[in-house]
């Protein structure tokens, strides 16, 4: 028999259900449903108020019905009453429960009776006293219980919280871990040639220190699907650590023997979906105590740079869900879809702890989380990765924008001159441009017109279309609380498509009486609307997880909805539903908002529902290309630049399903592409305000210029992952700069004197202003290589349309900066496909340069750019051109190939090899 434990008070989030109850009458049921709660517990704990005449009325009302429908009643009702002390009468009746609850079912707590969640940087200081301790003194096979869950950021390093961890768990000194069982779960990406290092680190060094692992490490892959590792190693880890810490299933006897409590450990920032808190550092918290961590998230999804994200933009009428499931099933109507067991069904944890409705005349009461930290912060005692971070993020304005494709600017014309107005975009002109901008930039050849001989022109046409690259230029704060280095990224914070928002507020009001500009309190912060919680804080747009549909099953009123989301959720690899999820969700893109409408019996669902069911809007990351320096030299407002791809495109055709192939776009970039439009056209004087976004920086450690100018660099940056190059590119132009005309002239004087005297500054006929100076100098540093060499690789589809800052990079090497261009097209008419890779194996003197910069000179070599077997691909291209040099070395070629991958490794563990690759 389960047992249920229901709080409520008589308003709010327990009214709904007390309505519900009371309208239903279980003899309208079938004789065998009539008690369906027959194998159940329950206890009910009501909230009230004895100043109103309905004192707990929801409470008595769901006691009653649950009786009804054959439920046991575990303790009588409990009504506390707020006017007298609410504790006086809950107190009590949790500890009545749980007593009663142990004397009939001593293992109901679960063998830990308590938990902690923290970073792993904090662990030392939490939890370490107690390793030190048996957990029973009488039985050493019983242990202490520790999950940790760690992601690998970089090229195998631990991410900031937990570094300090990983270092010490590495020394000599390290305490035993002998009191210690354990179980990790490491998040990586297989796009990286070191997989989830920093994760079996830990779980190495915690056996060789006496710790007992439980179970094996799972490793999740962010580039296959984290979920399919991560699911099953949610749903086991907590039961099989119970039974390895009772001394293998039961040593030391139910709670006497019990252990000092589960500890759960992981290498990210706290998180709150529903409060839009920072998932930059992969939050995760699998086992938190309510009392102790509100809202934490188990989002597992790490930053990416390109905005893979989608909105609808055009959606075709068609079947309903269950219909299209039928399809992709081939199951006819008539036969009922397959039911599926809890067993195989995802966990599912609450993303908040509460929501509240909130009266206006409370409001004023309450105070944000956090703000009195930050407003006794002055400007000295600030840096800019605490003062603006995804919760407290800039408002910055945006001050340029441009294509970098050669995109026709007609539509932004059109868009800046008949909507925009000059005025800021609103949502309903956000959603009319959105619209310019699709009828502008078709991306199938069948909607347009032309003679059969043009299709193959229209084909290519469409895809460039498809492919529309903007550089924007955004404000920065004039007293240096938000600097940044070339390698940066920034974080943009971003609102939920305006048709998003607006189906889920008109679903609210209709369905449940919330009103818009209602006042609601999440994980008691300060009070918001509906609508910006709405909008602002839950993630609408991405594709729905399948621990979500689970979770929208539950609300599901048709049992047809019900069994085909059950389906839905379930796990990999179960026969012939096993792509079910794959062809529905992730190859069309669905959202919640989708799913919602097409399972409209979902619908029901409540605000609080949606509030602990959806994750936060994940921030979306973009290189900065542009150099400080600059702005400090130009004399110009503080600014920095990123680049980015508007995502547009279309999903792949299911034959079984009629809503495929919709035209979907990217949430932030089609906004930026609509608000940026006067930039674009040139036509942003006539604005009466700047449009502002919302940023924050993302600093990188690895992805830095050597400090030593003379270190040559190779940079291999194919389609936007040029955009840190630039960034690169500029700021080393603008170091030599700096040098000034007299450091320069000196320069080139001591390089040609042999006079046998120090030079005077009167000795030079240049000023510190003389460009003929910056000249001199550049000429020497080439000329007597004082500044390393740079060699670029540069890829893109078409050399007339997205070769992106092509004029830039031909002036970097009229220049002197940049010392060789090597480029790759790879649907260049009337000639094969080129990619970067290809590139430097196939051209003999880009191979020969390539392997000199690498073996001779010692460049470092960076790598930037859209992970789809790029980085493999590269690193497997320079491997091999390393092998075929060092074979007069070698005895064979796979002694080569083993030689050229040993020396590449080294040169990642020294920082010679650093990639920046996203999926």
């Amino acid at each position: 028999m389960k047992l249920t434990i229901l709080y409520g008070s008589a308003t709010g989030n327990a009214e709904h259900i007390a309505r519900r109850l009371a309208s239903t009458s279980s003899s309208s049921s079938s004789s065998s449903s009539r008690m369906p709660l027959s194998h159940v517990a329950y206890a009910v704990l009501a909230l009230g108020d004895t100043n109103y005449d309905k004192f707990c009325e929801a409470g008595k009302v769901v006691d009653r019905k649950l009786g009804e429908w054959g439920g046991t009643r575990a303790t009588g009702l409990c009504c506390a009453d707020e006017a007298t002390g609410l504790e006086d009468a809950v107190e009590p009746w949790m500890d009545g429960i749980l007593e009663s609850r142990l004397r009939d079912d001593p293992s109901f707590l679960g063998y830990f009776p308590s938990a902690m969640c923290c970073e792993l940087n904090q662990y030392r200081r939490k939890c370490l006293d107690g390793w030190a301790e048996r957990p029973n003194p009488l039985d050493d096979s019983v242990k202490h219980g520790v999950l940790v869950v760690c992601s690998t950021t970089g090229n195998a390093d631990a991410p900031e919280n937990a570094d300090r961890f990983v270092r010490w768990i590495k020394r000599e000194s390290t305490p035993s871990f002998e009191h210690v069982a354990y179980a990790v779960l490491g998040l990586g990406d297989s796009n990286y040639d070191v997989f989830n290092a920093a994760a079996k680190v830990i779980d190495r060094r915690m056996s060789e220190l006496g710790g007992t692992r439980a179970t094996r490490a799972a490793y999740a892959d962010e580039a296959t699907g984290l979920e399919d590792v991560v699911e099953p190693w949610v749903k086991s880890a907590v039961s099989i650590l119970s039974d390895v810490c009772m001394g293998g299933g039961g040593g030391g006897g139910g709670r006497g023997g019990r252990g000092g409590g589960l500890r759960s450990s992981s290498s990210s920032t706290d998180g709150n979906p529903a409060s839009g808190h920072d998932t930059s550092e992969t939050p995760v918290a699998v086992i938190v105590p309510p009392s102790t961590s509100k809202g934490m998230s188990t989002s597992f999804s790490e930053e990416k740079k390109v905005d893979a994200v989608d909105e609808i933009v055009s959606s075709a009428d068609g079947p309903s869900g269950v219909s299209t499931i039928r399809g992709l099933l081939s199951i006819p109507t008539g036969i009922p879809l397959p039911t599926v067991p809890n067993a195989m069904l995802p966990t599912v944890v609450s993303s908040l702890s509460s929501c509240e409705l909130i009266h206006d005349d409370e409001g004023n009461e309450r105070r944000p989380r956090g703000d009195s930290v930050a407003d006794n912060m002055t400007i000295s005692s600030a840096s800019s990765g605490f003062l603006f971070t995804a919760n407290r993020p800039y408002e910055s304005a945006i001050l340029d924008a441009r294509y970098l494709t050669a995109t026709d600017v007609e539509c932004a014309a059109k868009v800046a001159g008949e909507i925009l107005l000059g005025e800021v975009c609103d949502d309903e002109k956000l959603v009319k441009a959105m619209k310019l901008y699709e009828d502008h930039f078709p991306l199938s050849a069948s909607t347009l017109s032309g003679a059969e001989g043009d299709e193959r022109q229209h084909r290519l046409q469409c895809e460039k279309n498809g492919k529309r690259v903007i550089e924007m230029t955004l404000s920065l704060p004039d007293d240096f609380t938000l600097e940044y280095q070339p390698g940066d990224s920034v974080g943009l914070i971003v609102p939920n498509a305006p048709q998003s928002t607006q189906f889920i507020l008109a679903m609210l009001e209709r369905n449940h009486g919330i009103l818009p500009s209602q006042k609601i309190s999440v994980d008691a912060a300060n009070p918001i609307t509906v609508e910006e919680a709405i909008r602002c804080t839950i993630d609408l747009c991405s594709p729905v997880k399948r621990k979500r549909l689970y979770l929208l099953s539950m609300h599901a009123r048709d049992p047809e909805e019900e069994r085909a989301l059950r389906l839905l959720s379930k796990s990999n690899g179960n026969g012939g539903h096993a792509n079910l999820y794959e062809k529905y969700v992730e190859g069309q893109r669905r959202t919640v908002v989708d799913i919602l409408q097409e399972f409209p019996s979902c619908q029901s669902i409540t605000l609080e529902g949606l509030l602990g069911c959806l994750p936060a809007i994940p921030p979306r990351y973009y290189s900065v290309c542009s150099s400080p320096l600059l702005d400090r030299q130009a004399g110009s407002d503080f600014h920095l630049k990123v680049a980015f791809s508007v995502v547009d495109y279309i999903t792949p055709s299911v034959p079984e399903d009629a809503k495929s192939r919709r035209r979907l776009g990217g949430l932030a970039t089609r906004r930026l592409e609509c608000i940026c439009s006067p930039y674009l056209s040139h036509q942003h004087h006539t604005a009466s305000s700047k449009p502002i976004v919302h940023i924050f920086p993302k600093p990188t450690i690895e992805f830095r210029l050597p400090s030593d100018m003379s270190t040559p660099l190779v940079l291999i940056g194919p389609g936007t992952g040029i955009a840190p190059f630039i960034g690169f590119l500029s700021h080393r132009q603008a170091q030599l700069a700096s040098l000034g005309s007299f450091e320069a002239a000196e320069m080139v004087s001591e390089g040609t004197w042999r006079g046998g005297y120090e030079l005077d500054r009167e000795d030079l006929a240049l000023s510190k202003g003389d460009a003929r100076g910056l000249n001199l100098a550049a000429d020497y540093l080439s000329n007597y290589q004082q500044a390393g060499d740079i060699d670029l690789f540069f890829g893109c589809r078409h050399s007339d349309h997205d070769y992106l800052y092509k004029k830039e990079l031909e002036e970097f090497k009229s220049r002197g900066i940049l010392t060789n261009l090597f480029t790759a097209f790879s649907r260049e008419e009337g000639t094969e496909k080129t990619y970067v890779q290809t590139l430097m194996q196939n051209d003999v003197e880009c191979g020969k340069r390539l392997v000199e910069m690498i073996m001779v000179k010692g460049a470092s070599v960076y790598v930037c750019g859209d992970g789809n077997a790029m980085g493999k691909d590269v690193q497997e291209a320079i491997v091999h051109l390393l092998a075929k040099d060092l074979l007069h070395k070698c005895k064979d070629m796979d002694e080569a190939n083993i030689r050229a991958a040993a020396h590449v490794d080294q040169m990642k563990t020294v920082g010679r090899f650093v990639l920046d690759i996203w999926s």
